[in-house]
């Protein structure tokens, strides 16, 4: 349902409300006014009647003056007059005035009640003649309120109707505006480049309009830096690629060469019985197995290092730096962690933080020392990776270096802030990342006493 069907319902919706309302007040209204008019017409024909048979010493014919007291109220529009004997039958009734508009049954029914009725006293003239007894109509009464009712009404409904098509319409034109948007909504999804939103009109409708400009360029603007990073990801899957190419190659493939050297010279030696050589050649074999298992260990442990976090972040990373150790054994590494854990997640982020700072440096920076610090500073951890290589002019904080927009998305995940740049107390690039800390994922110690103490 469209917002402006829904605001004609809502609004037809109200009015009918009223209408109803306005209809009660009327029935409440009729209903009193009818009480109180045939009960003023009742009292004032028991006062005339009253009054037309007082002269007592002048009545000499008690019939044909009663006769001309019914009469007399032949053609009121409110009471009817009757004589009835003792017996309860009737002897004489006026003639009540028909309305030339009656109102419809339904509605007499609505608004009569209970007709009321008073037995006029008579003088003692009077007696044997029959009882006067005076009874109100209220068809009349009904019939003029039927006639206003239903005016009334009718001046409702057409306003009532005006007011909802004159709203329709106002409200037409005050969301016209939101079919643009819509539109520009649509074209976001379908076309890579959306034009921007003229900021005229109502102030409200330019306060969106602006909004959604804004969202429009911070779109662009990501998937620019996406476009960069996808690049940047197949770059580094392409350097990933040819490292595991070049280890299976200068590492793998050599023992596996030598295995098969190793079991093709048992097979000779079988033949020429000489099955005292045969365990060198299997002891030969076993060492070449357990130096490409172990060589897997590691390459699997750069690749995928959630194993390695499961011993702690600590452990994880004292082996990332002993896999650079082995590779370059001239540069220092060094580590300063306590043996905590911030939470899977974290410990994840920071490992791939320290692995891409400590790749770049020594990729790049031709370092001779790179530092490593992860320290918990209570409200947050601070993570710090310096070298004394010879920095990068690309290699800050305001620039899309290799590998850089990868951090900054891991680490604006976790709502934190990263910095990268040239050291100022030498030569060499510092990489700063800083964690808040939450307390549900407070730093847990690790230690074997801290572990001790938790149990007990």
């Amino acid at each position: 349902m469209s917002l402006k069907l829904e605001l004609i319902i809502s609004i037809a919706l109200a009015v009918v409300v009223t209408f109803l309302l306005a209809s009660v007040m009327l029935y409440l209204h009729a209903v009193d006014k009818i009480e109180t008019e045939t009960r003023a017409a009742l009292a004032v024909g028991a006062r005339i009647a009253t009054n037309a048979v007082d002269d007592v010493e002048e009545i000499t014919n008690p019939q044909r003056r009663l006769a001309l007291l019914v009469a007399d109220f032949d053609g009121d529009r409110h009471v009817r007059a009757s004589v009835w004997d003792s017996l309860g039958k009737l002897l004489m009734a006026s003639e009540v005035a028909v309305s030339d508009d009656p109102p419809p049954e339904w509605f007499f029914n609505l608004l009569a009640g209970k007709p009321r009725a008073v037995t006029v006293s008579l003088p003692s003239a009077f007696d044997g003649h029959g009882t006067l007894v005076l009874e109100t109509d209220p068809r009349n009464e009904v019939g003029e309120v039927w006639e206003d009712t239903a005016n009334t009404l009718w001046i409702i409904f057409v306003l009532c109707g005006s007011i909802v098509t004159l709203i329709s319409l106002i409200v037409g034109r005050a969301l016209r505006p939101l079919g643009r948007m819509a539109d520009a909504l649509k074209r976001i999804g379908s076309q890579s480049k959306v034009e921007r939103l003229d900021e005229r009109g109502p102030v409200e409708f330019v306060q969106v309009y602006r909004g959604f400009n804004q969202m429009v360029e911070r779109l662009s603007e990501a998937e620019a830096v996406n476009r960069r990073l996808q690049d940047q990801l197949l770059s580094v899957q392409e350097e990933e690629r040819a490292d595991v190419a070049r280890d299976l190659h200068d590492e793998i493939g050599p023992f596996l060469f030598a295995v098969d050297v190793d079991a093709a010279s048992i097979g000779t030696l079988l033949d020429e019985q000489r099955y005292e050589d045969i365990p060198v050649r299997v002891q030969s074999m076993r060492e070449a197995v357990g130096h490409m298992q172990g060589h897997v260990k590691s390459m699997l442990a750069r690749l995928r290092p959630a194993f390695l976090l499961d011993l702690g972040l600590a452990h994880a990373l004292d082996h990332l730096l002993n896999f650079w150790r082995g590779r370059h054994p001239d540069i220092v590494l060094e580590l300063e962690i306590e043996d905590t854990s911030f939470g899977e997640q974290l410990d994840g982020t920071i490992y791939r933080v320290v692995q891409e700072s400590l790749s770049n440096a020594i990729r790049h920076g031709k370092p001779s020392r790179v530092e490593i610090s992860v320290v918990d500073e209570g409200h947050g951890v601070r993570v710090l990776v310096s070298d004394d290589g010879r920095g990068l002019p690309d290699y800050s904080t305001g620039s899309n270096g290799f590998g850089i927009l990868g951090m900054k998305e891991r680490v604006s995940h976790h709502n934190g802030k990263l910095e990268v740049s040239n050291r100022t107390d030498g030569s060499g690039v510092s990489v700063s990342a800083w964690f808040p800390i939450e307390d549900e994922t407070s730093a847990i110690s690790l230690s074997p006493e801290a572990l001790e103490n938790s149990a007990s």
